[in-house]
């Protein structure tokens, strides 16, 4: 088809679209969904991806950790038989990080616990916040894209000593000191009072926002915190924090931290471990499987749009094959072949759904903007999102417009003369 044809297609297919809003805008309004859907969706995964891979970057190539529960999604109905095995896992002693330092193959080897979950209280005076504690080591900013803006993060030597101090984020300070400063003062968590040396402001990233943490040394919170769980005790949330020597290959440090945490547990030859090793690889391994099932989501929603607007385009174009019977006779009469008929119309049905492409992308181009100014997530639209969605507003333009097409390209020239 020539040029001249694709342009006279075109100005045809926005005539009818003047002329038949109701009828057309349908058809227009179902690909626009499709297409927006593809946009925020894929803008949100790739915003997500971008501040999960920066927060693993930060903890280093050579970084991994060892943690009691198992990889993975585990979801509990309440109808099995027994718990999960990883359930039954012996606790870690933080001795075991010891251990861990003096191999030859580990630069470093940490003990940590994060305790956020529980959602204790912390208390100054008459204002009172709940809040989540991570007991971290001192080494702890090293890999972590946060800063300590007031005061200072705490020592070597108030970790081994047990020293009540801690260091509060900033949406903490706010709530029980604003407007005063923070550091110097004291907060009380449970019947123990711990002195602010440090306020802590978490890095623009999805993973580290929101929330109100307060740090404290391993020792500290190992000495003074109390987890008031019946089913839990302070040991169960221990984990490892391992950094790897620069000059060896990772999996050869993991291999000497696997011997060593068999020997540790007292496992003996055949035995299953009882701990997990999670390297940065399976890290985002797991993670691009969750991303994936958003992403099959987001096929299936852009489906459903796409597929009403598909629909919408074979009754506008059934329609308007019916409309202009006479005009297909004439244009058959005059030289038109089968080919030129059948190209015309694809043209006008690609061109329809092309406005509703066009209307999605607009739509969802100010939604994401509207996320990334006004809430935490990072959405950022990724460019094969917006050729993939322009690319399916055709096709299904040109797709659900052939049976269309094709019963105008063989009507019978006389026949259509007569139609009246």
């Amino acid at each position: 088809m020539t040029l001249r044809g694709i342009h006279e297609g075109v100005g045809i297919a926005l005539t009818a679209l003047r002329q038949n809003k109701i009828r057309a805008g349908l058809t227009v309004l179902g690909v626009a969904i499709g297409v927006l859907v593809v946009m925020v969706i894929a803008a949100v995964i790739q915003g997500v991806n971008d501040s999960f891979s920066e927060i693993l970057e930060a903890a280093g190539p050579k970084t991994f950790f060892i943690t009691r529960w198992e990889p993975g999604v585990n979801v509990q109905t309440g109808l099995e038989e027994e718990e999960p095995e990883f359930f039954r896992r012996r606790a870690f002693r933080a001795e075991f990080a010891r251990a861990l330092d003096r191999l030859p193959s580990v630069q470093n080897a940490y003990a940590y616990a994060d305790l956020s979950w529980l959602q204790m209280r912390a208390e100054a005076g008459r204002n009172r916040v709940q809040i989540g504690i991570r007991a971290m080591p001192v080494a702890y900013l090293r890999s972590d894209l946060g800063e300590v803006t007031e005061g200072r993060w705490y020592t070597t030597e108030e970790d081994r000593s047990g020293r009540p101090v801690v260091v509060v984020d900033s949406s903490t300070a706010r709530e029980l000191f604003a407007p005063l400063p923070a550091v110097g003062r004291l907060i009380r968590i449970g019947r123990q009072a711990f002195q602010v040396i440090g306020v802590y402001d978490p890095p623009p990233n999805l993973f580290a926002a929101g929330g109100h943490f307060v740090f404290m040394p391993f020792g500290t919170a190992q000495k003074h915190i109390q987890t008031g769980s019946r089913w839990f005790t302070f040991d169960d949330f221990i984990e490892f924090y391992v950094v790897a020597e620069p000059s060896l290959r990772l999996a050869a440090a993991v291999d000497d931290v696997v011997g060593r945490m068999r020997v540790l547990r007292k496992l003996r030859p055949g035995e299953k471990d009882d701990f997990t090793i999670l390297t940065q690889d399976l890290i985002l391994d797991l993670w691009n499987r969750l991303t994936a099932a958003l992403f099959a989501v987001m096929v299936a929603l852009s489906s459903a749009g796409l597929m009403v607007g598909g629909v919408g385009v074979i009754a506008v174009m059934v329609v308007a094959v019916t409309e202009r019977t006479r005009e297909i006779g004439i244009r058959k009469a005059m030289g038109a072949t089968r080919r030129d008929i059948l190209w015309q119309f694809l043209v006008e049905a690609a061109t329809m759904t092309g406005v509703g492409g066009v209307i999605g992308l607009v739509a969802g181009g100010a939604i994401v903007w509207a996320l990334a100014e006004w809430t935490p997530v990072p959405a950022s639209v990724p460019l094969w999102s917006i050729f993939a969605a322009l690319l399916a507003a055709g096709l299904t333009g040109i797709v659900f417009g052939l049976v269309p097409a094709l019963r105008a390209s063989r009507l019978d020239p006389v026949a259509a003369l007569r139609y009246e």
